[in-house]
């Protein structure tokens, strides 16, 4: 049984026991259906459909029963709520690195769920509701909202420092495989793998092909050393793929 597997089936025997008849549903998102789980690098990511909202009370015990790592970080939401689009100024209960949380929510993950998810307890009839456009103009807004400050930020961070300064691992892979996910989403119209991501900015993007292949390396567990050149260089394509991006 995969670790995943484990931990999905021992979060239902809890739910049922725990919160019985509450948990009409889980789905895997993420990298799981993806076909991208990395053991040590991967989340446990996913929907809980509820009968009714939830409180992080509720479901507290339910999470405190499961393993630290991975993390088992969920979304709960109710069956009509996904029928509809997602209301982008609603604050709901989930997990974020296996901590409780009120957390928002996007088109992004009514499409992971619709398109490219696991049922490991399926609802009968749930429809989500899944919306192209959407999930386009989130895409936009999300590399300039979130990603364009990001890299200034690292530019920052790393402008002055020796090009050989070793840096925490996992910089370097969050950009290099973050960025371009979401110009093959524009490119393709579909939400990839971080490691098909990391494949897309090789070849879309081949000045930059060595760097996104040392990230890809270091997603499948290969050990990778990162220094401050190879963040001014994840800056520098991090750009590239918005501007980029701006012409899809």
């Amino acid at each position: 049984m995969t670790p995943y597997a484990e931990i999905s089936s021992k979060y239902l025997t809890l739910a049922d026991e725990l919160l019985p008849d509450r948990v009409r549903g889980l789905y895997l998102t993420g990298s799981i259906p993806l076909g991208d789980f990395r053991p040590g690098r991967s989340d446990i990511d996913g929907v809980v459909v509820v009968d009714r909202p939830v409180t992080q009370d509720e479901v507290r015990p339910l999470h405190t029963g499961l393993p630290e790592r991975p993390y088992f970080d969920v979304v709960y939401l109710t069956a009509p709520t996904l029928a509809a689009p997602p209301d982008l100024r609603a604050s709901v209960v989930c997990t974020i690195d296996g901590q409780l949380q009120a957390g928002g929510v996007s088109p992004v993950l009514w499409s992971e769920l619709a398109r490219q998810s696991i049922a490991v307890r399926e609802v009968p009839g749930l429809k989500v509701h899944d919306d192209q456009q959407a999930l386009v103009d989130y895409t936009r807004a999300n590399l300039t909202s979130y990603w364009a400050p990001l890299l200034d930020r690292v530019e920052n961070r790393f402008a002055d420092a020796p090009g050989d300064e070793v840096i925490d691992g996992w910089i370097i892979p969050w950009c290099v495989l973050g960025v371009p996910r979401l110009h093959a989403l524009l490119a393709e119209g579909n939400i990839v793998s971080k490691t098909a991501a990391g494949e897309h900015g090789a070849a879309t993007f081949p000045a930059y092909a060595g760097l996104c292949r040392r990230a890809i390396d270091h997603r499948a567990g290969t050990e990778v050393v990162f220094t401050a050149a190879d963040a001014i260089d994840a800056v520098a394509f991090g750009r590239t793929v918005i501007a980029s991006a701006g012409e899809l």
